[in-house]
């Protein structure tokens, strides 16, 4: 894979004589694919300048626009970025569900009138928006994996696979918990390092040195020092420093690099990233497999999920209270461990967050009894805790906690935590509720009549209809991209009940009556289509042509 950093700062654009080296755009950074395939990291102010490139090149059909997080200087470069305006473009946009407003509404938010001169849904390029979760999925060749960060927002890592490379884009994440002997041992941290685990390339958030992050605790970023220490703790073979403070010029990031560099030694090549750099990136091995079956495709709603928050701290409930109004989860608060045990049966919770100080004993020796109690051995649980000493199983592996959390919390780092993990558990419940597929009967004629539709037809028919017939299965994480290709299209569904891919369904359908493309979505309708004489005489279908509507005049900036 090829890549070419366009945006290396974070937080703000900082532009001048300071920063020249560096650079001062936020971030954004262009891979590509080895099947040449293009995707682009994040879309702050750098993505001007290769939205500019990309006109002045042949532009590919697809762009595939992969952002952290909707915070403004992950995407204040969209406004400005060239392939949006040229008609045949089109865009795919693809991030985590943001608090409050959904992926669309977050990117048309900053294009209102009142601070942008033209809208979004007058952008001449064809745009399709797709909120990720943790899971996988393709694109072209490409396999991407999204894990969330620990950020003030839902934010994800990437990691991109080609052509035996590997890279990890983790920006704007902060350490779970501090290093103890050298070693970061929250479940969090763990998590993150295997995530990157023998990657080719690094590139992630090095916003602080460790003795800036004291006052900057709680921001959602990391330091130099944990960058490097994850880094070299994954196996990886090189690390980019990136998301540049505002307020490091090019002489304090000289001395970060070099700092990153001596802590490492030899084990692992380290530079900052600058604008304009370009890096190679070759790995050794075979196409890589995902570590997960979950499609990151599918978002799971959390709403309504069950909430219970064991604590004797009134001000906490309060606090916890607010976040997960926003969410529609129910909070069900208890005071002590007793209350917790006698009530979570009745409540059945998806999520448990629990002081590790109660009034009636030890929160983390709280956890297996509740487990067992409602019977859920994978109920996860998050520990509030003000010492590390009282939670020391969980961090180095051997408690029973999923995830701890220090206090004093931040609200929004708390509501990305359980926003994560409901996600998971939702993605866990899924799994194991998914049924067992038998394999299907051989396709000829005979198989064929068995089916309503195909039962009038005569064998010489069934047989010239399956000459051109083809099948093929797509796990998930997996899609099927057509264009100009579809005459007619037969999509059965069950109307009754609500599914997590419905949106996609009324997208189909969407597209196929833009497009005049003949549809039948039930037997009935099928029957009628298959049967008619228009099925075995010449006829063309007529695609409507919306040039004019592409092409219209909106004003210019």
């Amino acid at each position: 894979m090829h890549v070419r950093f366009w945006g290396t700062r974070g937080s703000i654009a900082t532009p001048g004589k300071q920063t020249a080296r560096y650079g001062g755009n936020t971030s954004c950074v262009e891979v590509r694919g080895g099947d040449g395939t293009l995707i682009v990291l994040d879309c702050g102010t750098g993505a001007r300048g290769l939205g500019l490139h990309l006109a002045e090149i042949a532009l590919p059909p697809r762009l595939h626009l992969f952002i952290g997080h909707t915070h403004w200087d992950h995407i204040q470069g969209f406004p400005f970025f060239v392939p949006a305006f040229m008609p045949g473009a089109e865009l795919n946009i693809y991030a985590p569900l943001g608090f409050q407003r959904g992926l669309e509404e977050a990117m048309a938010g900053q294009m209102e009138y009142s601070y942008f001169p033209v809208k979004l849904r007058d952008l001449r390029s064809r745009i399709h928006f797709t909120e990720l979760d943790e899971g996988f999925f393709r694109v072209g060749d490409v396999l991407i994996e999204t894990q969330y960060l620990n950020h003030t927002a839902p934010t994800i890592a990437y990691r991109i696979s080609s052509g035996g490379a590997s890279i990890a884009y983790a920006t704007d994440h902060e350490p779970f918990w501090n290093a103890s002997a050298g070693r970061y041992q929250h479940p969090g941290d763990q998590r993150h390092i295997e995530f990157m685990r023998d990657v080719d390339l690094i590139i992630h958030d090095a916003q602080y040195t460790e003795e800036e992050y004291p006052a900057k605790k709680g921001w959602g970023h990391s330091t130099v020092e944990y960058a490097t220490d994850v880094a070299r703790a994954a196996g990886a073979r090189r690390l980019a420093l990136f998301h540049h403070d505002p307020g490091h010029d090019d002489a304090t990031l000289d001395r970060m690099e070099a700092l990153a560099r001596d802590r490492v030694g030899r084990d692992l090549e380290v530079f900052a990233a600058a604008e304009g750099l370009e890096v190679d990136v070759r790995g050794g091995g075979a196409n890589a497999r995902a570590k997960t079956d979950v499609s990151a495709l599918v978002r799971r709603p959390i709403a309504g999920g069950r909430v219970l928050l064991v604590t004797a701290n009134v001000s906490e409930v309060a606090t916890i209270q607010d976040v997960l109004d926003e969410e529609d989860l129910v909070l069900v608060p208890v005071p002590d461990a007793g209350s917790a045990l006698a009530r979570g049966a009745d409540v059945m919770p998806d999520l448990a967050i629990i002081d590790a100080k109660l009034p009636d004993g030890d929160g983390a020796t709280l956890v297996a009894q509740l487990r067992a109690r409602v019977g859920r051995s994978m109920l996860p649980v998050v520990l509030l805790t003000d010492v590390a000493d009282g939670v020391r199983g969980t961090l180095d592996g051997t408690g029973e906690a999923d995830d701890v959390l220090a206090k004093p919390f931040s609200p929004p780092m708390l509501h990305a935590r359980v926003r994560a993990w409901l996600a998971r558990a939702l993605a866990a419940e899924d799994r194991r509720q998914e049924p067992v597929l038998t394999s299907l009967a051989p396709l000829n004629s005979e198989t064929l009549r068995s089916v309503p539709v195909f039962r009038e037809m005569k064998r010489d028919e069934l047989e010239a209809l399956l000459a051109q017939a083809g099948e093929r299965q797509f796990p998930p994480g997996h899609v099927l991209i057509a264009e100009g290709e579809i005459d007619f299209l037969v999509f059965f569904w069950d109307p009754l009940e609500p599914q997590p891919h419905d949106p996609d369904v009324k997208a189909l359908l969407r597209i196929a009556v833009v497009w005049n493309i003949p549809v039948a979505c039930n037997r009935a309708s099928a029957d009628f289509m298959i049967s008619s004489p228009l099925m075995t005489s010449d006829y063309e279908r007529q695609a409507p042509d919306y040039q004019s509507y592409v092409n219209r005049q909106i004003g210019s900036t």
